[in-house]
């Protein structure tokens, strides 16, 4: 769309914005109720209408006595904080820090987060995850895993289960665990007045545990805690 059309379009909302805030002021002067006045407005312009809070918000400005319909300039913000100075320092700003939040970029740059969405879609960014994914094989590692279990499973059928004997595999579990106090670390002096000693949670804690093991027992248990 070119910017003549986009205009076009940006005149038209506020030409049917001010019909509808004279359409407010009117049935506002008729007693009716702001959500009477919505009701009445969502019949004559369906999905262009405005929400029923501005319908609100127009009816209390109206009774206070200011009956002007045109839109008033904001004051304090600027227009547009979209400009190619801003955008250059936002593209330096990412790559200086690549996980900075949206709203330390707001906050750096003092601009509203509607402005920052515009400026990072111009600029192409946008934001990603990264997660664990399975490992992507090459075909010639595949065609490796593949000899390597022909050669396995020769190996077994010439030498028999003795073949089985020498293998030992392990594995790695995270186990939680609780410390229990014993009889004597809980005991303390209580007066005959004192309440009763209440029942302590255990505290919970991890241990990273190891197990290596053969085709008749485990090998090993080895318990590791967590830095």
């Amino acid at each position: 769309m070119t910017a003549e059309g986009q205009s076009d379009i940006m005149a038209s909302d506020m030409e049917g914005c001010m019909e509808q805030r004279c359409v407010i002021e009117f049935l506002h002067v008729e007693k009716i109720t702001p959500n009477g006045i919505h009701q009445h407005l969502l019949n004559i312009y369906r999905d262009q209408t405005v929400n029923v809070s501005t319908v609100r918000w127009r009816v209390v400005r109206f009774s206070s006595g200011d009956s002007d319909v045109k839109e008033k300039p904001c004051s304090g913000w600027p227009c547009t904080a979209v400009t190619p100075r801003n955008e250059e320092r936002l593209d330096q700003l990412i790559r200086a820090n690549r996980q900075i939040t949206t709203r330390e970029l707001c906050t750096e740059r003092n601009i509203a987060f509607s402005t920052l969405e515009t400026m990072v879609a111009t600029l192409e960014y946008r934001i990603v995850c990264t997660r664990w994914v399975p490992r992507m094989l090459i075909r010639e590692h595949k065609e490796h895993c593949v000899q390597v279990l022909w050669d396995l499973l020769n190996q077994y059928e010439a030498e028999g289960d003795s073949f089985l004997d020498h293998i030992t595999t392990g594995d790695q579990i995270c186990c939680h665990h609780y410390e229990l106090e014993s009889k004597q670390q809980s005991m303390e002096w209580r007066h005959v007045n004192s309440p009763s000693k209440n029942k302590t949670l255990p505290s919970v804690g991890k241990v990273m545990c190891n197990v290596f093991w053969n085709r008749e027992r485990v090998i090993l248990l080895d318990f590791v805690e967590p830095r």
